[in-house]
């Protein structure tokens, strides 16, 4: 069964590529934004950020594409964008972290298109898988610092049980997009992507304080930036050392949005090897559905050059 079931998803892949339509290639402008431990209560307006990247698409048929990605964005949370009632400002902890991200989608179109058939637009949903690197950051007496190796909830240095949490990780990413077809040669779009993560550090936080008390002594550094709230309230507090310092049950958000402006990569970039493309010769006649090599008119000199040879064959046959 299992040798029938890869003899079929080869057949479905060879009939997939037999269908490729072209290629694309182009960059993302746009934003990003995060959702954890630091904006429990969705998106916030004021930790939007800018994002870009690059992006190639291979169109398998007029409902289907693959997309692989590279985009680069900044993240960030702050306990300042919380409500006093919620009782999390006092928290008093922020970050920041640039995300590197390559990725891999299918889109698929809700309606056929093919620039081909002149259809110039078509909205569209995209899921996949990607890989990430983030590092978060936190500000201190105006220098920032990597907050990873620091261990502020005492992973390793006060729980040699627990690893440091690793800046690799991996996220689902899905959404939703619209693109429309400027001409043979020029795509623009608009899409927007969540990314469901697999880790719950990318803001830093996720389960317990550590016992401050002992790791002041060990590493002031990581202590003071592991439990911010004397900051918040100008005074010496209480060891929370157990008390929950984030939401261990869920896992953090990450979002790409912007506009996109592709290149479709035809003949006319060099890729002759596909008949398909031949629509986007200067010879190509659509009412023909061929390609039509016109001549040139004649010149003035070369149209009496050809009464000249008429007229001296004439004379020739006479004779």
């Amino acid at each position: 069964m299992k040798k029938q079931l890869t003899v079929i998803l080869g057949l479905l892949c060879l009939f997939q590529i037999s269908k490729a339509q072209y290629f694309e290639a182009g960059v993302l402008v746009g934003g990003s934004a995060y959702m954890g431990d630091l904006s429990p209560n969705g998106l916030s307006p004021n930790e939007y950020q800018l994002a870009f990247g690059l992006l190639g698409r291979y169109n398998i048929n007029r409902f289907v594409a693959f997309k692989v990605n590279l985009y680069q964005g900044q993240i960030s949370g702050d306990d300042a964008n919380n409500t006093i009632v919620s009782g999390m400002r006092e928290r008093n902890l922020s970050f920041r972290s640039s995300v590197v991200e390559f990725g891999v989608t299918n889109e698929f179109n809700i309606t056929p298109f093919d620039i081909r058939d002149g259809k110039i637009s078509v909205p569209y949903v995209f899921a996949g898988i990607a890989g990430f690197y983030f590092n978060p950051q936190a500000q201190f007496k105006g220098s920032w610092y990597d907050l990873q190796p620091l261990s502020t909830e005492g992973q390793v240095v006060l729980n040699t049980s627990k690893k440091r949490y690793s800046r690799v990780s991996v996220a689902i990413p899905f959404g939703f997009g619209f693109k429309w077809s400027l001409n043979n040669k020029l795509n623009i779009g608009a899409e927007f992507g969540a990314r469901k993560t697999i880790t719950d550090y990318l803001d830093d936080v996720s389960a317990y304080y550590p016992n401050i008390t002992q790791y002041t002594d060990m590493d002031p550094l990581a202590a003071t930036l592991s439990f911010r709230m004397p900051e918040y309230y100008n005074q010496a507090m209480e060891d929370p050392v157990g008390s929950l310092r984030g939401n261990p049950d869920d896992q953090d958000w990450y979002f790409f949005g912007g506009l996109t402006l592709t290149v479709n990569l035809t003949d006319k970039y060099g890729l002759e090897w596909d008949e398909k493309y031949k629509i986007f010769d200067d010879n190509y006649d659509p009412r023909l559905k061929k390609r039509v090599f016109k001549q040139n008119k004649p010149t003035s000199k070369e149209k009496a050059a050809q009464k000249k040879s008429k007229k001296s064959s004439s004379k020739k046959k006479k004779k």
